[in-house]
């Protein structure tokens, strides 16, 4: 039951994504909004309510954060062996690289993980979700610094454009980062927020995961995975199979166990984000392979993400 209690709500409105973009009822401009919106306004305020209403202690926070690392440190450095070993284009190995570690934690880890922690008791299940906010939050950053020094390394023209001063105000900017250094500022000094605000902030962080569910949906409805479909398996299994595996070793080697393990498993095995395919786009790498990864990582995550909600913990 778990495994329809908590996939199906996420892959029934991707899917909704889906068919709205091919019935033209969402369009690029309208999907680009939704993205935005949830990215910049949504999820934010999402990170900083629960984050400033979160009970005092960080819980597991430390594991899950070296948990998830390793992991994705790991998943890069496989990436990047693979791309030499299969011979991929040298112009398209940043693609390849950043399909095999970044993965959709914000839009498809988090509400998998309230779904798969909603019969907890509520203060366990506040604590977890206090702990895994904490822990995505500096692991979107390593995504972002790593994605754009694979793009940089591999694509001579970025290189030589690329501006180490750009990306870092853009990290320091950050609106996840920012929200969660504000909700923790709120936690830690005690303040009870208005019930206004609470409420106000409610409702926008409730809009965060279906717009963006239905974005991903949508931009999947635009991509062709034609021409890269042996890398993109070979990226999607690295990100969806080989990660967890890894998580599972080193989360076991830390001590964690039963649901706290189960859910930096389920961070480890979400897909490609689609962000990754905006970025390789602007940065002028391989646009095709990196969605192609997205839309085949996508399906393959759909299995593995059975498997782990099937697993007992």
């Amino acid at each position: 039951m778990q495994i329809l209690n908590s996939l199906v709500p996420i892959f029934a409105v991707i899917g909704l994504g889906i068919v709205l973009r091919r019935k033209n009822f969402l369009t690029h401009d309208t999907t680009q909004g939704f993205n935005r919106f949830a990215y910049y306004f949504a999820l934010p305020v999402f990170l900083f309510y629960k984050l400033g209403d979160a009970p005092t202690g960080a819980g597991n926070t430390e594991l899950f954060l070296m948990t998830l690392l390793s992991a994705s440190i790991v998943t890069l450095i496989a990436g990047w062996l693979v791309s030499g070993w299969v011979g991929t284009r040298f112009g398209s190995r940043g693609a390849l690289i950043q399909a095999c570690f970044r993965g959709n934690l914000a839009f498809m880890g988090l509400p998998l993980i309230i779904f798969t922690t909603y019969d907890l008791p509520i203060e366990q299940k506040t604590q977890l979700e206090s702990a895994i906010l904490l822990t995505i939050a500096p692991v979107v950053i390593f995504y972002n610094a790593a994605s754009v020094a694979a793009l940089a390394i591999y694509n001579e023209q970025t290189e030589l454009n690329f501006s180490w001063k750009t990306v870092g105000i853009n990290f320091v900017f950050n609106p996840l980062l920012i929200a969660c250094v504000l909700g923790l500022a709120v936690q830690r000094i005690g303040w009870e927020m208005p019930t206004a605000l609470v409420r106000t902030c409610e409702v926008l962080g409730a809009s965060a995961f279906p717009l963006a569910l239905l974005g991903i949906g949508s931009q999947l409805a635009s991509i062709s995975v034609s021409g890269h479909v042996g890398e993109s398996l070979i990226a999607s299994f690295i990100k969806c199979v080989f990660c967890p595996v890894i998580g599972w070793l080193v989360g076991r080697w830390l001590g964690l166990s039963g649901i706290d393990l189960q859910v930096i498993l389920i961070l480890c095995a979400v897909p490609t984000a689609v962000s990754s395919y905006v970025l390789v786009d602007q940065m002028k790498g391989d646009s095709a392979l990196a969605a192609s990864s997205v839309v085949i990582g996508t399906s393959v995550s759909l299995i593995t993400l059975s498997i782990l909600l099937a697993i007992p913990f």
